[in-house]
């Protein structure tokens, strides 16, 4: 009887009554289990109706937040010990190199050291697990896949999860060597100085690494169990949006140098 009243006193003050309301669950007990047990963590995961993207996404954001955070100190000792100088900073003018160091000395506010890596690292990840989520949608639905576009976005989230840990990875590398990694992934394969074609494939290279092939391996595992189509057209529409996306990676090194270029200094964070 009392647990009526007070379900009744509830719902006339339009709350939901104290026994019906469930705390969430973000699946953390997941994030582990991804890498030991792959294939049933994302069945799981495509089992699901509604959002589950919050845990991978928010471990993610932390690890790009600890990997700018480590490497803030060095990039500052870099700027104030003049080892980002050009090679030709000799030959400039007096009032050319007062202007490169004062610039240079604005580089180490937090604003540059802390706020626009952050900005940037977390709207490089969110742009990609968006513009991935819409490409894969779109192959699977035009392989035949009746799947939603909520349960393609906790795919992409889940898949990205190795992302974190070449965050981590990348943050106790520049705290156990105290230098910045500049040619990340396959890039060192490319000239850093490369510009038009060259740059775009650099670009690409950089996001070549163990971890994007662990990315691979989880999107593909999910879009065969996701889509609900043949293994093959499931892999084969897979494989088409990673092939956009593969082009895509590679845009932003190609504005970097060109933006480098009109300004005539530029400055990678990594």
């Amino acid at each position: 009887m009392k647990l009526k009243a007070n379900d009744s006193v509830a719902a006339e003050r339009g709350t939901k009554p104290k026994k019906s309301r469930e705390k969430r669950d973000y699946h953390w007990r997941w994030v582990p289990r991804l890498f030991v047990k792959p294939r049933s963590t994302l069945v799981m995961v495509n089992s699901q109706e509604k959002s589950t993207w919050f845990a991978p996404m928010v471990i993610l954001a932390c690890m790009v937040l600890l990997a700018i955070v480590v490497a803030a100190p060095i990039k500052r000792s870099n700027i104030q010990t003049g080892a980002t100088l050009p090679e030709s900073f000799q030959w400039w003018s007096q009032e050319q190199q007062q202007q490169f160091l004062q610039a240079q000395q604005n580089l180490t506010s937090p604003t540059f050291m802390y706020l626009f890596p952050l900005i940037s690292g977390l709207s490089g990840y969110l742009l990609f697990w968006v513009i991935c989520s819409s490409l894969l949608y779109l192959s699977l639905t035009l392989a035949g896949s009746r799947t939603s576009n909520q349960k393609v976005s906790n795919l992409i989230a889940w898949a990205m999860l190795p992302f974190a840990l070449r965050e981590l990875v990348k943050a106790l590398v520049i705290i156990g060597s105290k230098r910045l990694i500049t040619s990340p992934g396959l890039s060192y394969l490319v000239a850093s100085e490369a510009t038009g074609l060259l740059a775009w494939l650099r670009g690409i290279l950089r996001q070549v690494d163990v971890y994007a092939m662990l990315f691979v391996i989880f999107l593909m595992l999910g879009a065969v169990s996701l889509s609900g189509i043949k293994t093959r057209k499931a892999v084969l529409a897979a494989s088409i949006a990673l092939g956009l996306m593969l082009v895509l990676v590679g845009l932003p090194s190609v504005v970097s140098t060109l933006l480098s270029g009109l300004s005539g200094s530029g400055y990678g964070y990594y």
